[in-house]
């Protein structure tokens, strides 16, 4: 019987297996089920539900011929074929709620790491090295800075912006009207000219994979510093470290990466990484801005009530 049965990927929060067993769903958890296992079994289920390792591509959709929704415990759905699963009828849901403010704290951590440079003074104390001058600190109060995508993640940075009094721009291709009491809605042509720093909260698509370039940067009139919470694809990371070398890019920091399996990287992304930390102008933490330990039950809470409604 397949009327019933939800396949979870992962080692999700408790919480997601007690909400949908009260939804009347049965549980089968498999964390580390590899991809295969998953294509030989996915006709046996009704839903599945995801992170980012297992990808749901037109083949495993295709094998899914039970499936009433694909869920994705987290924000992006670039590992999932979404317009292949819709034309089946299956619902494609995602939790961008639940992490919202985990990412958002975050991307504060990564704005004052790097104006009040922390890590490096942090390192250079710890080696005996007591460099006040070298280590002088930026404000945030007064700074102007742009928020590119004003979706769940970008409108919660905000909110946590309002504190240090900066001036706040944002800027969303896809929405309209959207200015509130923590941001205004600005045309790129005023980024452009006025932001100091620019922090990124977009999806990983087809438009958007290397939007982040030479000729992205370019237009900026002066000097600006970048924070990547999003997706490490939208960054060329080669033009990145270009843009830091010219001076065009003062300093970034990133949570993400092109290429995140070090394992696995070419040698030319290998390369590219220890250069852009050579610069000393980059800071990179392991893509776990999302990963709060809160956060597991909020997708939970996310994922059951919108799994809920398709009943």
């Amino acid at each position: 019987m397949t009327d019933n049965r939800v396949l979870l990927t992962e080692n999700f929060h408790p919480l997601l297996t007690e909400k949908l067993s009260g939804l009347g769903y049965v549980c089968d958890s498999r964390p580390g089920i590899t991809y295969q296992e998953v294509m030989d079994s996915i006709s046996s289920y009704t839903g599945i539900i995801v992170a980012t390792r297992i990808e749901v591509d037109h083949r495993l959709i295709d094998a899914g011929t039970n499936l009433k929704f694909i869920a994705r415990a987290g924000s992006g759905l670039d590992r999932i074929d979404v317009s292949h699963a819709r034309t089946k009828g299956i619902a494609v849901l995602s939790s961008p709620e639940g992490n919202a403010n985990a990412v958002a704290e975050h991307a504060v951590g990564l704005l004052l790491t790097m104006l009040h440079n922390i890590t490096r003074s942090a390192f250079e104390t710890r080696q005996g090295l007591w460099l006040v001058e070298k280590n002088r600190v930026h404000e945030l109060e007064g700074k102007t800075i742009a928020i590119i995508g004003y979706g769940n993640t970008g409108r919660a940075f905000a909110r946590k912006l309002f504190p240090f009094n900066m001036k706040v721009l944002a800027f969303d291709k896809y929405l309209s009207n959207y200015s509130d009491d923590f941001a205004m809605e600005t045309p790129m042509e005023r980024i452009y000219d006025e932001a100091e720093i620019v922090s990124f909260h977009i999806p990983l698509t087809a438009e958007t994979k290397s939007m982040v370039n030479h000729e992205y940067m370019q237009p900026f009139s002066h000097p600006a510093r970048l924070i990547n919470t999003s997706r490490g694809k939208i960054i060329n990371h080669r033009d990145l470290l270009s843009c830091i070398q010219s001076g065009k890019v003062i300093e970034a920091a990133c949570d993400v990466y092109e290429n995140e399996d070090f394992q696995n990287q070419t040698k030319t992304e290998r390369m590219i990484f220890d250069q852009l930390v050579e610069t000393g102008k980059v800071i990179f933490t392991p893509h776990v801005a999302g990963k709060s330990f809160e956060a597991g039950a909020k997708h939970a809470i996310v994922l059951t009530e919108k799994i809920g409604m398709l009943k």
